[in-house]
């Protein structure tokens, strides 16, 4: 009886408490790489960038009032407004999601905490410095590192960026093949997963056909 009540006690990895450390974890990561970012290139004599590998992975400072890619830096107020209320939203449903999902739901609970980590950081960025108030030109996102892969060039970016690209595509690999649901679920745990999800939604499937037959021999 002890080992089985030891074998169902949730682990330190499976709980919530350790999503919440690794959330608070990159959201200090992000925070701190942009502080530090702009103390060090806006002092007079800094230089424009410092170069690991010359054209493709360089550190600097750019600033940023739009979306990705400086997508809506001159949208109207209204408009960035409503970004950033809406994207407030977005990530309190993101993170409602992660502490009502299955345990067992490793990447989708891993791919929320990244996104909702990176999407606050730039959130409290344009908050802060109210990108959506033309008075406060050029003050915006704090961008860091610009990064070119062969030909594909993505600007300069900041960690919030990184972190959410990668919940991104952990989601993606989720949806598609590891998790309960998945379209193609690809190791064992995941189609036993899917197939428990499959057998408890067809149960409350034939559950509501029971109470509506029920309701008809009433009437």
């Amino acid at each position: 009886m002890k080992k089985e009540m030891i074998q169902k006690e949730p682990t330190l990895k499976g709980s919530n408490l350790w999503g919440v450390l690794v959330f608070a974890l990159l959201l200090l990561i992000d925070m701190v790489t942009k502080i530090v970012a702009d103390a060090y290139f806006s002092q007079p004599d800094a230089p424009d960038k410092i170069a690991l590998i010359e054209g493709y992975l360089e550190f600097c400072i750019a600033r940023n009032r739009g979306i990705s890619f400086s997508l809506g830096s001159t949208a109207p107020m209204e408009a960035k407004i409503a970004l950033v209320a809406g994207t407030g939203v977005l990530f309190v449903v993101f993170a409602a999601v992660y502490f009502k999902a299955d345990k067992r739901r490793a990447w989708l609970r891993w791919a929320l905490v990244f996104i909702v980590a990176g999407g606050l950081g730039n959130l409290i960025d344009r908050a802060y410095y109210q990108v959506w108030d033309p008075n406060t030109y050029p003050a915006g996102v704090r961008d860091m590192v610009r990064l070119k892969i062969f030909m594909f060039d993505f600007g300069v970016c900041n960690f919030a960026d990184f972190f959410i690209v990668g919940g991104t595509i952990a989601l993606m690999l989720s949806v598609l093949f590891f998790d309960g649901g998945a379209v193609f679920p690809l190791t064992k745990k995941y189609k036993a997963l899917s197939k428990e999800y499959e057998e408890r939604d067809e149960a409350k499937k034939a559950e509501k056909a029971r109470k509506k037959a029920e309701a008809k021999k009433k009437e």
